[in-house]
């Protein structure tokens, strides 16, 4: 069978699953299912994504600045004007986050990317990097289904039917899948069992908020390294923002991440399950028993990572990528040390 005649099968609703399947079918010729549930116009928004994040790996923060300019540039294509320049805000307080705030900012600049010197605070310290990308995910999803179609994806909206065989291949009613990829959390709580989703990730409780249109902050993103609370502010003045809420502390922790005075007011709120990989790095590739091939853990990385992924797929990735991909195998045991990230699991106690 030939690489062109793979069918292959995305499962996932997000928007980094909707682009992976689209770029699979219109840029590497590929014959895509995407099993996606319906949108739900009563959901969040989804969080947008950004060309930078909290990183301390060369190799990682070298890959995500050789992809960046590429991925934006495909972007625009699909939405034009898809993203906007920000300044971003990584807080740390504790201890061993300061340390590694420093690691990061040092790692940044080493790279090229504008991050100021680090700033000491009543709260701790902090590094602002400046002209990072925004990227409106949620624009993409609103743009996905007449994107999807002219690429030739069959979107099917229910996943009834789809049966995966012990090789990671599948049967979709009378199509034969070639391949299941995973492409975001929810996929893969559904498709696999927990005892094997604990081999490369724990599963964690989360809550997401929309507040009311805010005017811009001083900072349009932020990351607290203490406890994984991220937030970003897209271009009609909706901040959204996530935490950890395993203890119900998930609101104080989003507020004590903005520090906006007056606090803004509560649109929405929703819980999510999310999958945090054990050693804070990204997850990819088949797994040891069920072979399915899974992403998970990129963060809010996925957009500008995701013609990467695509590549890495379909088999026309560099021997860097391959490299890169290979050391953050779902088949690799956790934690894997050499490219393990700081996060809030490493922190005494746990996430704050």
């Amino acid at each position: 069978m030939t690489e062109q005649a793979k069918t292959v099968a995305v499962v996932g609703a997000s928007p980094f699953a909707w682009l992976l399947a689209g770029l699979l079918a219109s840029d590497h010729s590929r014959a895509i299912v995407l099993l996606s549930p319906a949108p739900n116009p009563h959901a969040l928004r989804p969080l947008p994504a950004l060309s930078f994040a909290p990183v301390t790996r060369p190799e990682t923060l070298s890959i995500v600045l050789d992809h960046a300019r590429p991925a934006l540039r495909r972007l625009s294509r699909i939405v034009p004007a898809i993203s906007e320049r920000i300044d971003v805000r990584i807080e740390g307080r504790t201890a061993e986050a300061i340390v590694a705030l420093s690691h990061m900012r040092h790692a940044a600049e080493g790279f090229g990317y504008p991050a100021d010197p680090m700033e000491k605070t009543a709260r701790g310290a902090n590094v602002k990097v400046r002209d990072v990308r925004l990227i409106d995910a949620a624009a993409l999803h609103e743009a996905g289904p007449a994107w999807l179609a002219g690429a030739n994806v069959a979107v099917l909206h229910s996943v009834d039917g789809l049966s995966i065989r012990r090789d990671g291949s599948a049967r979709f009613g009378a199509t034969t899948i070639d391949q299941v990829i995973l492409a975001d959390d929810g996929a893969i709580l559904q498709w696999m069992d927990a005892d094997e989703i604990a081999s490369f990730a724990r599963i964690e409780h989360w809550t997401g908020i929309e507040t009311a249109p805010q005017r811009p902050g001083r900072y349009r993103a932020g990351f607290d390294l203490d406890t994984g609370t991220v937030f970003a502010q897209s271009s009609d003045g909706i901040i959204r923002a996530a935490a950890r809420d395993d203890d119900g502390k998930a609101l104080p922790r989003i507020a004590d991440c903005l520090s906006l005075d007056p606090a803004p007011r509560l649109a929405a709120r929703a819980s999510l399950t999310r999958l945090c990989p054990d050693d804070g790095a990204p997850v990819l590739g088949p797994t040891r028993r069920g072979k399915l091939f899974v992403v998970a853990g990129l963060g809010v990385l996925d957009l500008i990572l995701a013609p990467l992924v695509a590549g890495i797929i379909a088999e026309q990735a560099s021997g860097l990528e391959i490299e890169w991909a290979a050391a953050h195998g779902a088949d690799l045991r956790q934690p894997r040390r050499d490219i393990a990230e700081f996060h809030p699991g490493l922190v005494a106690g746990g996430a704050q």
